[in-house]
């Protein structure tokens, strides 16, 4: 006899995991200028600020407000505070290129005692401390590195032409291990090429890292880890990065697409990140893999990064990052609230679902289905699981293999610190 089952499988899924929304605000306080090309903070709240128009800002309350300390009539490209009292402002000016503060940049002293070679711009600089700094330029040639250990009374000049053909950012990641990046001697700017050189012994001697097949030179550098660092290459019909996952040793290139003339990089953690400069504005969330553009800043040129929850830029404005956790929760497409099934005779059914979900980080996930009763269904993962999308299949079966009776199913997922259950 021909007879019709008709199996009922209530069955709703929801996933719920804490994310991260990337809010980048121009601070209302902040000056405008032809452009703000650095920035320094030495905690949240005490911060300067140099532009093109030889002006040097100070904020105490996170950028709410900026107090304008001094004006020249340089062009001021770099900043670097060892505390809330040294600190040290670098110029493009050839006739001024240094300035020393040891009150909080109340009162600036210009440099003067640099011996030659010395530098005719400086546009990068590391503060070790409030005795030592290390400096770098210049972007159009006469490369040079200089080097203060008793607070500007003593200089130490190393001609770099040896190396490089010109130089425009440095970072030391301690007193001894540290970077200049730059370009290298072919003709500036037409032929010049992307290079990156490395010191291990405080600047006394250095060597090469990294020179590129591409045109284009390199412009600021960030390690949001001790091995993972990110340089931007400034070219002027076409965007691209220099990436290092082996603390600077070797460097490789990702492209960004929709993008040119990119000075300006900062990285909150080791995948998520900004460039920025004269063109568009681009985020990565993948380490630099991929990109695409935001609306945010502009002119960007530097990226000062304290952690994964706050962070500052300079452009033609001031700019603050604000770490936002919201729960997100998604609707997983409902299986169908009715499975039919027309059988003669009892007989396993073919039910496969695709539960997709989202990672803002690598985490170990667990997904598990559970009855009505409490009683544990099914462990669908329990593994480590890359940041980004993913997903597991169930085929509504449980542990044993078996098909699951009709009724209504719980569905838990741990990720990380994260968990949710919904039915």
């Amino acid at each position: 006899m021909k007879f019709t089952h008709v199996f009922l499988l209530s069955l709703s899924i929801t996933f719920c995991i804490k994310a991260q929304e990337y809010v980048w605000q121009p601070l209302n306080g902040a000056p405008y200028a032809g452009r703000h090309d650095d920035i320094s903070f030495i905690n949240e709240n005490l911060g300067w600020a140099v532009n093109s128009s030889g002006e040097i800002y100070k904020t105490t309350n996170g950028g709410k407000n900026w107090m304008k300390q001094f004006q020249s009539d340089s062009y001021f490209r770099s900043v670097g505070f060892a505390n809330d009292s040294v600190g040290w402002a670098g110029t493009v000016d050839s006739a001024s290129i240094l300035y020393l503060t040891i009150d909080g940049g109340s009162t600036w002293t210009e440099i003067e005692n640099i011996p030659e070679p010395k530098p005719k711009r400086i546009c990068g600089m590391s503060v070790i401390n409030d005795s030592t700094m290390y400096a770098c330029g210049a972007f159009d040639g006469t490369p040079r590195f200089i080097k203060t250990t008793d607070r500007g009374k003593t200089w130490t000049v190393k001609d770099m032409y040896f190396y490089v053909g010109t130089l425009i950012d440095i970072y030391f990641l301690d007193s001894q291990r540290g970077f200049l990046v730059g370009g290298n001697k072919e003709s500036f700017p037409k032929n010049t090429k992307p290079m990156v050189i490395y010191t291990d012994d405080g600047g006394n001697t250095w060597k090469n890292r990294f020179v590129g097949k591409n045109n284009g030179w390199c412009w600021k550098i960030a390690f949001p880890t001790q091995q993972i660092g990110y340089i931007s290459v400034e070219v002027f019909d076409r965007a691209y990065v220099l990436k290092t996952t082996n603390g600077g040793f070797t460097w490789t290139e990702k492209e960004i697409p929709d993008n040119y003339d990119i000075q300006g990089i900062g990285f909150i953690n080791a995948n998520v990140g900004w460039v920025g400069g004269y063109g568009n504005t681009s985020i990565t969330t993948d380490g630099g893999n991929t990109w695409h553009l935001v609306d945010f800043g502009e002119r960007l040129n530097r990226f000062r990064i304290f952690n994964d929850t706050l962070a500052y830029a300079s452009g033609r404005t001031l700019y603050k990052f604000t770490h936002s956790e919201v729960t997100a929760v998604d609707e997983i497409e409902e299986l169908p609230n009715s499975f039919l099934l027309e059988q003669n005779y009892p007989n396993p059914f073919n039910l496969s679902t695709t539960i997709n979900y989202y990672l803002p980080e690598a985490a170990n996930v667990k997904i598990r289905i559970f009855n009505s009763l409490g009683q544990d269904v099914i462990t669908l993962t329990d593994e480590f699981k890359n940041a980004g999308s993913n997903s597991v299949i169930w085929n509504g079966k449980n542990s044993k293999g078996e098909i699951v009776s009709s009724g209504t199913y719980i569905y838990r997922i741990d990720a990380g610190n994260n968990a949710k259950s919904k039915t």
